[in-house]
Parts: structure tokens; C-alpha cells; sequence
């Protein structure tokens, strides 16, 4: 017998000082109808102690391991049983036996583990000498079937659990290091909200945010919103609940002073009830895109409005020659004087317009 891999295997059922069961409480009842005995017991024989699963017939939940019979199943005997207990020289001097319940008879067969080992015994007991005829002792062993049944089944539940927690726990690592927020959020048709699930890079977005704040107060990330843009995003999000419509929106998250950062919201919203909608949604930070499209705005409202004038000379400049095919050489110096001088503002404006563009490039890199 391997000790340690038998409390292994009884420690990972997680079943020691577990609430009764029914099905084990039925094993007893019929146990004792079967053999006609007033005590049956499912019996779990730990480090120094055996007990029980089920009793029926009378009132002990455990008892010394010592003072038992169901630990001489260990050595794998099938079939265990004392007929007089008070006569047998291993028993009779046991407080079971001298004592409550008064043991006399005892019969039982050993409970197994899904790898072979002993976990403990299904028994019957009697306060008086008696006996199993052999459909009896048959019976037993059916029943004990049943429940090294009942422990494997429970022993597959408990590893599909750890299998469930250890992928759950693995998705959340992952999830949680995802860039931006990962979220799943339930609006009731009051517009009550909570959160199921949401990423730790919430606390990217605002300092003072966290997955557990938010969870505890789920109305609080407006607090947060730019004033300009929250009574849009309101608005947006009640549309997107009630249409269940794609939602995608941009805005502002206020910071320490005048600093802010944009955000694009993306959610897929599915009703699962009458009452309840759940957004699936990620939120990320867009603020370098938003501030590129500002550059951009910039670098179009420069060229349309500073390039304006020098164009404008150099179209003047082309009509004046267009409509005076005589000119002198001091005119086309002229002429050409004041040509270089808007091509050398143009390069000017152009160089500087360059660094600019090529200064935010780096420090969004930078930033990035």
C-alpha cells in the first residue's frame, strides 16, 4: 500500500468534512435493508482518523483510525468480516466494541480511487453476532460499485473544474495584458449597469481608475469623460441598447489639468433576455490618431491659405508676361527677380513645414 498516494487521492476528491449527500445517504439506507443490519456506513479512512460520508443507524461522524475495522481493507482484501467482534483478540478491547455502538458484527468492502487505491469502505454493522449469506456479500459489492462510481464522477468533476479555473485564470492573464480595455458589460432596460468582466488596462486610462472600482461602481468612468463629449456618449449608448446597432464612438477622458487623451469605444451588443442587453467592447487609446488628424487639419489650412499669396503672385506674374510680348531686359530682370522671391518663399514655407511634420513624427515615436 502507497500512504501518500492514497491521501493523495481521498485529499483531491475534497470530500472529508463534506455536507451529506443523497446518494451516498441511499447506499447506507439500502445497504443495511439489504443485509439486514440496524448500521451501515460509507467510511473514509484518512491520515489518522476514518470518517463518514454516510451513516445510517446511528449518530457518530468520525471515529480514531485505530479504533476501526474499515482500515484492515487496505491491503486490498475484497471482502472484510468479523462475526464477533468481542471474541476476536484484534476487536474485543477496541471502545467501539466496549463502548458505543457496541460493535459485534462488521462487514464491508473497500472504496476505490480512479488509480486503485483504498479510499475507504461501504459496511454494515450489527450489535450482536451474525452473518452474510453470499447474495448478501454480493449486494455489498454491488453498492460499493456505486459508490467508487459516485467518487470517480466526482474526481472528473473536480478535474474539469481545475481544467475550467486554469484556462479562465490563463484568458484573463492574457486579456489583461491585451492593449487597451477588454470588457463585457450587462445594461438592464433601466440603464443599470454592471460589469461581468473588465481588463486591468482600464488603469491606463485614467489614474484613478482599476478593474475592482469599476466593478464596485460601474457609473463612475463618467465621471471622467470630457464634459463636451459625455452627454453625446449617453446618448449613443442608450441607442446602441435599445437598437442592439453596432456602437463605435470617440472622446475624451480628462486628466490633471487641461492634459485629456482620446478614446474609440467598439462594442457588439446581444440581448439575453428581456430585461438584459450585454455589450462586448473594447476601448483603446486613439490619442496619436486624433492628434495626426490635427496636424493634418493644420498642414491643409497652411497650404490652402499660406501658399494662397505666393501663388497668387506667380499667377499675376505669368498673366503680366502672357500680355507683354515686349519687354525690355530691365522688365525681365524684374520679372525675374520677384519669380525667385516667391520660389524662395515657397521653399521657406515648405522646409519649415517638413520639420514640423518630421518633429511630431518623432516625438510620437517617442511617446509610442
Amino acid at each position: 500500500m502507497d500512504e501518500f498516494a492514497r491521501l493523495n487521492d481521498l485529499y483531491n476528491l475534497k470530500i472529508l468534512d463534506s455536507n451529506p449527500e443523497k446518494k451516498f445517504d441511499e447506499l447506507t439506507h439500502l445497504a443495511s435493508l439489504i443485509c439486514g443490519m440496524p448500521i451501515s456506513l460509507v467510511s473514509l479512512i484518512d491520515k489518522d482518523r476514518q470518517w463518514f460520508k454516510s451513516v445510517y443507524g446511528m449518530e457518530l461522524k468520525e471515529t480514531l483510525r485505530a479504533d476501526g475495522f474499515c482500515h484492515y481493507l487496505l491491503d486490498g482484501t475484497p471482502f472484510f468480516e468479523i462475526k464477533n467482534a468481542e471474541k476476536d483478540k484484534r476487536f474485543k478491547d477496541s471502545p467501539l466494541v466496549t463502548g458505543y455502538p457496541f460493535i459485534s458484527y462488521y462487514a464491508g468492502a473497500p472504496i476505490m480511487s480512479t488509480s486503485g487505491q483504498v479510499l475507504g469502505a461501504l459496511c454494515v454493522i450489527d450489535q450482536k453476532e451474525n452473518s452474510l449469506n453470499e447474495n448478501q456479500k454480493e449486494a455489498l459489492k454491488i453498492l460499493v460499485r456505486k459508490a467508487t462510481s459516485y467518487l470517480s464522477t466526482r474526481k472528473t468533476f473536480i478535474d474539469q473544474q481545475k481544467h475550467i479555473e486554469l484556462s479562465a485564470n490563463r484568458l484573463k492573464q492574457i486579456l489583461d495584458n491585451t492593449p487597451g480595455v477588454i470588457f463585457q458589460l450587462r445594461i438592464q432596460d433601466n440603464f443599470e449597469i454592471s460589469f461581468d468582466f473588465i481588463s486591468k488596462g482600464i488603469q491606463e486610462v485614467h489614474p484613478h481608475l482599476s478593474d475592482e472600482k469599476m466593478k464596485a461602481q460601474p457609473k463612475i468612468f463618467l465621471n471622467y469623460i470630457h464634459p463636451d463629449d459625455e452627454e453625446e456618449f449617453r446618448k449613443s449608448m442608450r441607442k446602441s441598447a435599445s437598437t442592439l446597432s453596432p456602437y463605435k464612438y470617440n472622446f475624451r477622458v480628462k486628466l490633471n489639468g487641461d492634459n485629456i487623451k482620446w478614446f474609440k469605444v467598439r462594442v457588439i451588443p446581444k440581448r439575453i433576455d428581456d430585461e438584459t442587453v450585454v455589450w462586448f467592447g473594447t476601448l483603446m487609446d486613439v490619442s496619436s490618431i486624433m492628434e495626426y488628424e490635427t496636424i493634418l487639419e493644420q498642414i491643409t489650412f497652411d497650404i490652402s491659405h499660406v501658399i494662397r499669396k505666393p501663388l497668387t503672385t506667380l499667377l499675376g506674374l505669368n498673366t503680366t508676361l502672357r500680355n507683354h510680348t515686349e519687354l525690355s531686359e530691365a522688365d525681365l530682370r524684374e520679372y525675374s527677380d520677384m519669380i525667385n522671391i516667391v520660389v524662395k518663399e515657397l521653399d521657406v514655407f515648405t522646409r519649415k513645414l517638413d520639420q514640423f511634420y518630421q518633429l511630431k513624427v518623432v516625438d510620437h515615436h517617442k511617446r509610442v
